[in-house]
């Protein structure tokens, strides 16, 4: 069932396209791989993102197959790449409830929280079922993995367009925003929200983009005052009246990651073009403050940034061959979940590609990520 295909372009360098161009130099090795990046590796929601991984939160759900291994694949690829290289350690993960008052409960394993607001604590993970990588030097190990098989990458020009061959109907390739053409028998579309920018016509492909929609979500870095122990906080705090549900990730390069504001900003033109809302910028400062008065109020800021997440309209990523463009390959719509469930995914389409079908997960699990009917 082989595709025998030649020379496959992969759009995107972020997670999902690191990891595709991973596993598919990882495979075949006689393979010419090239990866196109408008901007630069990681530089979007791959680079931006918190980097949180479970185990079992998606279980009764459609994708719950796909997490667990990526989870599992997450482990393998800390042992095979030095994971403490990029970020990777175990974490335990708890929801926290903090209002403007409490009766001082006692925090237990979360003593670097403000004792006097804390309602309520639950464990949502050990260190058995939670992990963490930094997203953007996970991203660049993965690529720098695959350019050491020889994958090249392109960064500084994007992909507009698509090439078909008319007489024939056949992928032949690409050509990038300065009108170089690149020829290629296979393409791996994996920009993250842009994937649904690129059209993706051909005389069997009527709908022309895929149906992608963003989500712009606003992150700050701090360096704490004091050292944070590995444990992810899921947290809902009382701000001046309002609610919030920041979530808090301390990192092991002694940094705290948090996020938690998003909205409906339309997506701009790449990456670069991100602007950032200062007053979502200021209450994340404001909610870190709040829930640890004694290690994050006044830390010095790291970063103050913002990404999309690319969703699907019926919440599933899609993973396969476009139903009506042979030889065009997608990897998207993963939303908050593409760190967790890149490596999988890289994998599936590793395997899709080379082989002709997936055999790493259930075939429940593929039917359920296909494009086909969803495209």
């Amino acid at each position: 069932m082989s595709n025998n295909h030649k020379h496959v372009i992969i759009i995107g360098a972020g997670a999902v396209g690191a990891s595709v161009s991973y596993f598919l130099s990882k495979k075949n090795p006689n393979l010419k791989i090239t990866v196109v990046e408008k901007t630069g590796v990681a530089q979007a929601a791959s680079g931006k993102s918190g980097g949180f991984l479970a185990l079992d939160w998606s279980e009764s759900t459609e994708l719950g197959p796909l997490s667990s291994k990526s989870f599992r694949m997450h482990e393998e690829l800390a042992e095979e790449l030095n994971g403490e290289s990029y970020g990777y350690r175990k974490v335990d993960t708890y929801a926290v409830t903090m209002g403007s008052a409490a009766d001082g409960k006692k925090l237990g394993e979360i003593s670097w929280l403000d004792t006097s607001k804390v309602e309520r604590i639950q464990s949502m993970g050990s260190k058995k079922t939670t992990a963490q990588v930094h997203p953007y030097y996970f991203t660049n190990k993965l690529i720098d993995e695959a350019k050491n098989r020889g994958v090249e990458v392109l960064c500084g020009q994007g992909v507009k367009s698509l090439v078909w061959d008319s007489s024939t109907n056949e992928l032949t390739g690409v050509i990038l925003d300065n009108d170089t053409e690149i020829h290629g028998d296979a393409v791996v579309v994996c920009m993250g929200p842009w994937s649904s920018t690129l059209p993706m016509r051909s005389s069997k492909s009527p709908r022309g983009k895929l149906p992608i929609i963003a989500a712009r979500a606003h992150s700050i870095v701090l360096k704490p005052n004091s050292e944070v122990p590995a444990q992810a906080l899921f947290c809902s705090i009382q701000l001046n009246r309002n609610f919030y549900d920041p979530e808090i990730y301390p990192r092991p390069d002694s940094t705290v990651y948090i996020c938690g504001e998003t909205d409906d900003e339309p997506l701009p033109l790449s990456a670069t073009k991100i602007q950032i809302k200062q007053s979502s910028i200021a209450t994340l400062r404001q909610l870190a403050a709040a829930a640890s008065p004694s290690h994050l109020e006044g830390a010095d800021l790291v970063a103050a940034q913002a990404c999309y997440l690319p969703t699907s309209k019926d919440g599933l990523p899609l993973i396969g061959e476009h139903p009506n463009s042979r030889g065009v390959y997608i990897a998207t719509g993963h939303s908050c979940w593409g760190i967790l469930n890149a490596p999988v995914t890289g994998l599936m389409l590793a395997e899709l590609i080379d082989d002709g079908q997936i055999t790493s997960v259930d075939s429940a699990t593929v039917a359920a990520v296909n494009p086909k009917g969803r495209c």
